[in-house]
This record gives C-alpha cells, structure tokens and sequence, in this order.
C-alpha cells in the first residue's frame, strides 16, 4: 500500500523535492553568476563617478586659482598702462614746450 499526500505518493513528493532542489541551486548559480559582476560593475562605475567628481572639484579650484591670477595681471597691466601714458606726457610735453 503506497501512502498518499495531498494527492500525491511519496515516491513523487521526493522527486519534486530533488527538482525543487535542483532548480534553486541552478538558480543561485545563475543569480550569482549574473549579480556578482554586476555588482562589480555598479562598485566600479561608483568609483569612477567619485573620482571624477573629485577630479570636477580640482580642476575648479584651479580655475579659480587662475581666474585670480589673470585680474592680477590684468590690474598689473593697468598700471603700467598709466606709467607709461604719464612717461609720454612727461617726455612728449616737454620736448613739445622747449
């Protein structure tokens, strides 16, 4: 006499549960086969995102650092402008006057 549970023997229940078991270790498999790389790729795309915006972070610094440099020069530039108009007048007047 075979025993029976919901319908089906025992002989049955136990191939379901080696199946069962089988496809959930395939599917671990696959899943980790798939999620892991994945993983790997989304930590490296994080990285590379984080050092471009450290990246950013510098070069604007930089740009600033230069930008300060240039009106530097520029306000340098003016005043030797002003030197060298006031050395015109001054050279260019007298010898107009004599």
């Amino acid at each position: 006499m075979h025993h029976q549970f919901f319908g089906l023997f025992i002989d049955e229940w136990a191939s379901l549960v080696a199946i069962g078991g089988g496809l959930g270790t395939a599917i671990a498999l696959i899943m980790r086969a798939v999620l892991l790389p994945l993983k790997n790729s989304i930590d490296n795309l994080n990285q590379t995102i984080k050092e471009l915006g450290n990246s950013t972070k510098d070069n604007a610094r930089r740009i600033d650092k230069l930008e300060d440099r240039f009106e530097e020069h520029i306000g340098e530039a003016k005043v030797r402008n002003q030197k060298i108009k006031a050395l015109e007048h001054e050279v260019f007047g007298r010898s107009k006057g004599e």
